[in-house]
């Protein structure tokens, strides 16, 4: 099936995709699909059945490793349980079944052009279907403090800074306000504690020392602290206690309507040492801009350079970066403890810093980014007569502007 693909600014996912599988599934390939999904010779389609008939709203996934970069594309059955996987690149794919109420079926080979039926298998248990429900579930069975416990009044009191007057002060704290804004709580490695952190007498201290780990540690330690230390931590403790005692949050219902309409295509870029802050592919006023065209990424503090996808050629590419003055201090190696996973290597490295990338009407891409330390010259100071200085003065700046 041929079909354009316009890559809007938001329109397709882009990142490193994280695919948990299972054993307790069973898939039967190679049964003609009889008619009833017509593919052409670039995609992969036909029926997904269980023990319980016709599976609607679940994903059929289908991974290779045979372009130049990790390719993923991700369909949602419709209602009689049919799927369609289109427009792939030629290579062999691993396809599986996953869905809410289900567990992982094991991967088969397929290549495009084939139709093939699937059976996916039930989940045994309610425990083993939660595994694959979304991470925000999983964080909505945490229990911030009741209202009437703000504002705060630590230390010697409830645990809570003063400084939060609100639970909805607290709530955004927790979320887009401080934790979330860097981190997906709710997933597997964050709603258990990871056996590499060692073992402790209470869970609150297994906390402490979680937020301690890496580079980033003495920023989220500086987050707890100014929610109020002791009741956050107790607060992630008994989410954690809870979930490893066996409490599960509800079943998120299946993709519904137009939401069966989506197609994902993910591609792997990057590396494992960097993380993703941002990327852009079109000027956000003209989102014509670019179409089918490069994706930038900016890595912020771990690493120098942006990465690029061709999502045409299934290609991926680095622009290096460079600071205008060597003096330019990389990111602090600093941590309070060593990471569960890097240990004591100090994996961010970059100078650049950079945030978010822009296109502009031309094209070209603009990038927030330090090329100095972070002194400003004295036209941007207080008393210097700049027309900017005189209504803004600024003595430092963390980023300046690069294309």
């Amino acid at each position: 099936m041929k079909t354009m693909s316009w890559l809007y600014a938001g329109a397709v996912a882009i990142g490193i995709a994280l695919l948990l599988s299972a054993s307790q599934a069973s898939i039967h390939a190679g049964q003609p699909a009889g008619g009833t999904v017509a593919i052409d010779a670039d995609d992969i389609g036909g029926l997904v059945s269980s023990a319980n008939g016709p599976e609607a709203g679940v994903w059929v996934i289908a991974e290779t490793k045979d372009l130049p970069t990790k390719f993923v594309k991700i369909v949602v059955t419709d209602d009689r349980g049919r799927y369609l996987l289109p427009d792939l690149p030629r290579a062999s794919y691993n396809v599986w079944v996953r869905g809410y109420g289900l567990v992982d079926s094991p991967k088969v080979q397929a290549t495009p052009g084939k139709a093939m039926n699937l059976t996916a298998v039930v989940a045994p248990n309610p425990r083993a279907a939660a595994e694959y429900y979304p991470a925000g579930y999983w964080f909505s069975l945490i229990r911030v403090p009741e209202k009437g416990d703000f504002p705060g009044n630590a230390p010697g009191g409830n645990g809570i800074s003063p400084n939060i007057k609100s639970q909805s002060e607290w709530i955004r704290s927790v979320k887009s306000g401080g934790c979330t804004a860097c981190h997906q709580l709710g997933t597997k490695g964050t709603r258990e504690i990871p056996k590499q952190l060692g073992t402790f007498p209470t869970s609150a201290e297994a906390w402490e020392r979680r937020i301690q780990s890496g580079q980033a540690g003495a920023q989220m330690t500086g987050g707890l602290n100014a929610m109020g230390k002791d009741r956050a931590l107790a607060m992630f403790a008994d989410w954690t206690d809870r979930i490893a005692k066996g409490e599960l949050p509800p079943a998120p219902p299946r993709p519904q309507g137009l939401e069966r309409n989506v197609v994902i295509t993910q591609w792997d870029w990057a590396d494992p040492k960097a993380y993703l802050h941002d990327e852009v592919s079109t000027d956000r006023r003209n989102p014509t801009l670019n179409a089918n065209g490069l994706i930038y990424g900016s890595l912020e503090l771990s690493a120098d350079y942006l990465p690029v996808l061709d999502p045409v050629r299934n290609t991926i590419s680095q622009v290096k970066l460079t600071v205008r003055d060597p003096s330019t201090p990389p990111t602090s190696p600093k941590m309070p403890a060593p990471s569960p996973y890097w240990g004591d290597e100090a994996i961010w490295t970059s100078k650049n810093n950079v945030h978010n990338p822009m296109f502009d009407e031309k094209g070209r891409v603009w990038i927030t980014s330090a090329v100095r330390p972070a002194a400003n010259p004295d036209f941007c100071k207080e008393g210097s007569t700049h027309p900017s200085a005189k209504q803004y003065p600024l003595a430092v700046s963390g980023r300046q502007l690069a294309v």
